[in-house]
């Protein structure tokens, strides 16, 4: 009878003997911008290992970086045969990885191994550098590997890190001077709700090369995080990282990190993961809002009393849901269902002051501050993210109050025109926020990174880069396009009318009895004052609109 160590002899005997081995050379001549050696797919099958062996490697390159991709799915890499996952610095598990080996005296042998149930496609490429090229990820002190040229993306749900280790200055082994390599994160938007594996490897593969890299994609601003980027996320929009290490003194020498890719959402085979309207409720607020915004672009200014609640409730809800989000940790049912029954009770105090009171300028104050808010929200979205200065809370929020009243202080100073224009674009703009959430743009991030801004902690340090793609654009033409239709519509559906209505509790009938204290009229002077005066009419008066029109007569007429 075999001994149990026997047994484990012939297992892995039987084991190595049916491993996969792939052998491919590196011979291929490198340029400045592309220093690639090998591209391509590999097909692995399920809970098996496959060995690559390289052969000829090209005479200038000092230092290759192998890097395997998968879509979706974890694999694990390693440069060692044995892959036990008790023994750390041997191996790295995930879907974008790679691994540095130097050329002298000779490359690693690297193995492959799919942990999954079924067969998987991967990308597998390698990149060559000179000797004077920085290594990435040489000075690394937090990932599992020694030398670890690949990137980690964290992802939150408001928001994604992504991470990379210190390069190496090719005369500095022992990394003691870091700052003589300069590391640029760079990222490129694929197309909004495409989780395909063709678009995702299209992406990836632009990431990979210098000059691609500079042709596909977006610098990420440095924030006051030397290697880490913190950046709002936008789900359902792939997104492909990379970090490019440039020497200082000559940026010629540089060398590019494995690329990394996150969709801002947990589970991509599962649509509804990457979708931010989670509860039923939320759907039916975003749906409401079609029918309220259509009716404020259209017909707002000619329903002012319906206006009047409708934008003191749209305050109130944001006002209450930024207050308790920062004071409390709510289910997102509960803090919604909070600020809309907050929203209601500040609609109807707008409406009872313009009730008793109805005062033009103060009346149209309200719709003023809220497209001032709408326009320091665009501002915030599309200012660069470098500046230091906007990063500090403090000169952010007054930077953001100063937009906001400047811009409502120079709407309110004509009342009439102002509030046509803010039904007008605000009603346009929440048309097209639930279009938005179904079609996948990303406009619907104007309103929500300011609110992120507000209740999320050190999203201060994030960097917004708001994707803007053919959805976006065809969302900003319908935009325009309803803002302005309202207005011309608002405009000539209220020529020859009185700019605004009177409001209900102070027209009256006919004058009032003079009270206790007043001087008595003089009969003769009050019939010269009567003669020329307009009369008010009495006597069964309709309603309001009727009252003033008939008020409004008689001035012209006299």
């Amino acid at each position: 009878m075999l001994s149990e160590q026997a047994v484990i002899l012939l297992l892995f005997a039987s084991l190595a003997s049916s491993q996969t081995v792939i052998t491919f050379s590196l011979n291929k001549t490198t340029t400045l911008l592309d220093k690639e050696l090998f591209n391509n797919f590999i097909n692995i099958s399920a809970l098996s290992t496959i060995q690559l062996d390289i052969t000829d490697v090209n005479d200038n390159v000092s230092f290759i970086i192998f890097q395997v991709h998968s879509h979706i799915y974890n694999v694990t890499v390693s440069n060692n045969s044995n892959m036990d996952n008790s023994i750390k610095g041997y191996y790295v598990t995930g879907n974008n990885v790679g691994l540095y080996s130097s050329t002298k005296p000779k490359v690693d042998i690297f193995y492959i191994k799919n942990p999954n149930a079924f067969d998987l496609s991967l990308l597998v490429s390698v990149y060559g550098y000179g000797e004077k090229d920085p290594i990435p990820g040489g000075c690394n002190m937090e990932f599992p590997m020694p030398i670890s040229p690949f990137m980690r993306t964290t992802y939150f749900k408001n928001y994604i890190f992504v991470d990379a280790a210190p390069a190496r200055y090719y005369k500095d082994p022992d990394c003691l001077n870091i700052t003589n390599v300069h590391v640029e994160f760079y990222l490129m938007y694929l197309p909004e709700k495409r989780y395909d594996a063709e678009t995702y490897y299209n992406g990836i593969r632009n990431m990979m090369s210098l000059e691609k890299i500079i042709k596909n994609s977006y610098a990420i601003p440095k924030t006051s995080w030397t290697m880490r980027r913190m950046l709002s996320a936008y789900s359902g929009t792939g997104t492909v990282y990379v970090a490019v290490a440039k020497d200082i003194s000559k940026p010629e020498y540089y060398s590019v990190y494995v690329p990394t890719h996150n969709y801002a959402c947990t589970s991509p085979d599962d649509d509804n993961d990457c979708e931010i309207l989670e509860d039923i409720l939320s759907k039916f607020i975003c749906a409401a809002l079609l029918f309220v915004g259509l009716f404020m672009c259209y017909f707002g200014h000619r329903f002012f009393k319906t206006e009047m609640f409708l934008f003191g409730m749209l305050s109130g809800v944001l006002i209450t849901y930024i207050v308790i989000s920062i004071m409390a940790d709510l289910d997102k049912s509960a803090l919604l269902s909070a600020s809309v029954l907050s929203g209601v009770f500040f609609g109807g105090i707008w409406v009872t002051f313009w009730w008793f009171y109805g005062i033009p300028i103060i009346a149209v104050t309200l719709p003023a501050l809220n497209l001032g808010f709408l326009l320091s929200a665009i501002m915030y979205n599309r200012l660069p993210g470098d500046i230091l200065l906007i990063q500090e809370n403090f000169n952010f929020w007054t930077l953001f109050l100063l937009v906001t009243t400047l811009s409502s202080m120079i709407l309110v100073s004509m009342t009439f025109v102002s509030n046509i224009l803010c039904c007008a674009v605000l009603g346009a703009y929440a048309v097209i926020y639930p279009i938005d959430f179904y079609l996948g743009s990303n406009l619907k991030y104007i309103i929500i990174n300011t609110v992120r801004r507000a209740t999320v902690p050190k999203f201060n340090k994030a960097v917004l880069l708001v994707p803007f793609e053919w959805r976006d654009v065809l969302m900003v033409i319908m935009w325009i396009v309803l803002a302005i239709s309202g207005f011309v519509f608002q405009h000539y559906h209220n020529r020859g009318r009185p700019p605004f209505p009177p409001p209900p509790r102070s027209v009256r009938p006919g004058r009032p009895e003079p009270t206790y204290g007043a001087i008595q009229h003089n009969n003769r002077n009050a019939e010269v004052t009567e003669s020329n005066a307009p009369r008010i009419p009495s006597g069964n008066i309709i309603d309001e609109r009727t009252r003033l029109l008939s008020w409004v007569d008689s001035t012209y007429q006299s």
